[in-house]
């Protein structure tokens, strides 16, 4: 069984609820849908052409600084601070052997790919033999709206 919605955040709404990222570390953007959902795009790197949307869970640091972490259904887990003054991503990802080393496999739309990329968690070695990738950004635009995107609805599963 899922766990229960996250309650929303304060300020969540005033500071980031329907916002678009789009940032520079092998190009990638995300857009916060709402305080339960991240949707994101990698345009370059090891992980171009991958198309997602996640459950994400948003915790307040101070104003304008969130930190944004979700589970794939890769097994990869990724964890962004988010520096809305500064235009600045810092993130820390530890991805699953399965995602790493067959990561063609874990590019296109989740929609599209699901059963295929929950396949890419099981591979061995054991789970527990990840690949850390630590990583910042500059952002380069911060607009509303969902860009080009795709829209999710809220009954899909994410994992």
């Amino acid at each position: 069984m899922a766990p229960a919605a996250p309650p929303l955040p304060e300020h969540f709404d005033e500071e980031l609820l329907d916002k678009h990222f789009e940032y520079t570390y092998e190009n990638g953007e995300f857009w916060v849908k709402n305080h339960e959902r991240i949707v994101y795009a990698i345009h370059g790197g090891p992980m171009n052409g991958r198309r997602n949307y996640q459950t994400a869970y948003y915790q307040r640091v101070r104003p304008n600084i969130w930190l944004i972490s979700w589970q794939e259904e890769t097994g990869t887990t990724v964890s962004l601070c988010l520096d809305i003054d500064q235009k600045r991503i810092t993130t820390f990802m530890s991805f699953s052997h399965g995602h790493w080393e067959r990561n063609e496999e874990a590019k296109g739309y989740k929609r599209e790919n699901l059963e295929k990329w929950r396949e890419l968690a099981l591979d061995k070695p054991e789970p527990r033999e990840r690949v850390p990738l630590p990583e910042q950004a500059n952002i380069d635009k911060i607009y509303q709206g969902r860009g080009t995107l795709e829209d999710i609805d809220m009954s899909w599963e994410t994992d």
